[in-house]
């Protein structure tokens, strides 16, 4: 690992000591409006909220060159939709692959990527159903690399992402950054459901130090495959469980239509079995996708999460997100429909919500 993250401060600081030529500046994004409809279908918790209308927007500025001794860098800032400056990288391309910082963003969870949803998951919309998926560093501050593109065969790629800190999280834009006082600990997960944000407590920033592996590869033509691999390091009081998690993942295109399937795995930090703790997460998702024709797409998407607790007198509940879609696009517009439904949502029982939202979006 040592040498890993030497190799990757050498190239960075080759930036500072090479003539680049002028880059090229461009902005892109995208601003969405919305309408949505969400109302009870079961007979706990009743959820009985009024019409949501709203917009949002966000788009990133990104600038590249050369250097002179033939290596390209890239620079990406993204601006959501009340001015924050976050999920900012720097990247230096070589040869021998892509070295790159990466703040607040640059995760390399493959839990969601077979996810053939033509507007998003069906828990990824207007209702916070609160699932579960994969600790991942997105949040965190990391550095990373990247293999070339057509180093291996098969098309194998692999990723590895290192946060010196990972329970430093969050967007630092300033280049004299000091890391947060860090001693390795975490939050215990909870007894049951804890909050929309956080379902279980416990959250990706933990331990010391954090490393994210990922692997894809297209072995045969319209089959994708992948693999990501979270692990902590110097996690402290946590003797009877370290914490970890992975998925993996499959598409394959036919024609018009491309189906997904994907398989993820969390195991959270455990002190002491003492109390009836939040164990683990296992979620499986699998979905199918179509072209009817140059302009319009349906999909059909289902999701299931299933924590499990220490001890058997708690009894848990498997959380369900089924969602059907639909769009059509017209140049740089397009026009959404997506109807979802969710049982046991936040994992607590007869907690069964649908969703209905409507959405136009301008793409620039």
């Amino acid at each position: 690992m040592k040498n890993i993250i030497k190799s990757l401060l050498v190239m960075l600081t080759a930036i500072s000591f090479s003539v680049a030529n002028a880059g090229e500046l461009s902005i892109t994004g995208s601003a969405k409006a919305s309408y949505s409809i969400t109302s009870s279908d079961g007979s706990a918790a009743q959820v009985e909220q009024g019409a949501g209308l709203g917009v949002t927007n966000e788009f990133s500025l990104s600038a590249s060159g050369e250097l002179d001794n033939g290596m390209s860098w890239n620079y990406k800032q993204d601006i959501d939709g009340n001015t924050t400056q976050d999920d900012a990288q720097l990247t230096l391309t070589t040869d021998i692959g892509t070295f790159g910082v990466f703040i607040s963003e640059g995760g390399l969870d493959t839990d969601n990527t077979a996810s053939q949803s033509v507007i998003s998951r069906p828990s990824d919309t207007s209702y916070n159903e609160a699932m579960f998926d994969t600790f991942d560093l997105s949040g965190a501050n990391t550095l990373q690399y990247h293999t070339p593109a057509d180093l291996l065969p098969f098309g194998i790629t692999a990723k590895i992402a290192y946060a010196p800190s990972s329970s430093s999280a969050g967007s630092v834009n300033d280049y004299k950054a000091t890391g947060a006082a860090n001693h390795g600990g975490f939050t215990a997960s909870s007894t049951g459901f804890n909050s929309a944000a956080a379902p279980f407590a416990q959250t990706s920033a933990m331990g010391k130090t954090a490393t994210h592996y990922q692997v894809k590869a297209s072995p045969i033509d319209g089959l994708n495959i992948g693999a990501d691999y979270v692990d902590y390091d110097g996690v402290v009081g946590a003797p009877e469980q370290s914490p970890e998690s992975g998925s993996y993942y499959l598409t394959y295109a036919a024609g018009p239509a491309t189906i997904g399937y994907s398989k993820s795995y969390a195991a959270f930090a455990i002190g002491t079995r003492t109390s009836n703790l939040a164990e683990s997460v296992e979620a499986t998702k699998y979905s199918i996708g179509l072209n009817v024709n140059d302009n319009l797409s349906v999909s059909y998407e289902h999701e299931e999460s299933n924590p499990d607790h220490m001890l058997a007198t708690y009894t848990d509940y498997t959380m369900e997100a089924t969602g059907v879609q639909a769009a059509y696009t017209m140049g740089g517009m397009t026009l959404a429909v997506a109807m979802n439904s969710f049982e046991n949502a936040q994992y607590t029982d007869n907690k069964d919500v649908d969703d209905y939202v409507f959405s136009v979006a301008m793409a620039f």
